[in-house]
């Protein structure tokens, strides 16, 4: 007997419904417009938005293609708000911070986008990869900024009290974000 693949990478004959369910949000536009808007949104409140928060659960989220291309679209986003209504300083510096940045959102992205076989079979299991992506996500971003500031011409100086209170600021948005898709998952499996 043949086997369709999913988004989620399971077999239908296979299929949970929390991996059913999660597969109808990730082929969905909602989500992802959702993750898009919200993601844009922060840029008006942090100069930094939580671009590892977005990247972890996009990439948890939806598929690899669809999650690279909503949190470029966060950071790009980011970027043009920052050079022109944030005046963002047009030196070669800032510029290759944003490009940092932008790397590193990529690399949690398909960090993220990974989704072992038990991420994918329960909620459980998702919750659980959600949180190994987000703190492995956030030690890379953070490691690459961190390890940029090394080269001469660039600096960034990263405090631990720096760390922590960018790792807070990350938590405060990855937990409503999780919450946000088991609701639309549920609902999805209510509905189907």
């Amino acid at each position: 007997m043949g086997s369709t693949q999913t988004i989620t990478g399971l077999s239908s004959t296979s299929n949970s419904r929390w991996a059913r369910g999660c597969d109808a949000i990730a082929r969905g536009w909602l989500w992802n417009f959702l993750l898009i808007f919200l993601g844009s949104a922060s840029s008006v409140v942090y100069p930094h938005p939580p671009l590892v928060s977005f990247a972890t659960i996009a990439g948890a989220t939806l598929t690899c293609k669809k999650a690279a291309i909503a949190t470029m679209a966060i950071w790009l986003v980011n970027q043009v708000y920052g050079y022109s209504l944030r005046d963002y300083p047009r030196t070669s510096e800032s510029i290759a911070w944003g490009v940092i940045i932008g790397l590193g959102t990529l690399l949690v992205t398909l960090l993220a986008s990974l989704k072992p076989k038990f991420s994918r079979e329960k909620i459980g299991g998702h919750f659980l990869w959600l949180g190994v992506s987000f703190v492995g996500g956030f030690i890379l971003f953070e490691g690459l900024i961190l390890l940029t500031g090394i080269f001469p011409g660039i600096s960034h100086n990263l405090t631990p009290a720096i760390l922590m209170r960018l790792l807070i600021k990350e938590s405060i948005w990855i937990v409503p974000l999780a919450l946000a898709h088991m609701f639309l998952v549920r609902r999805s499996q209510i509905v189907s």
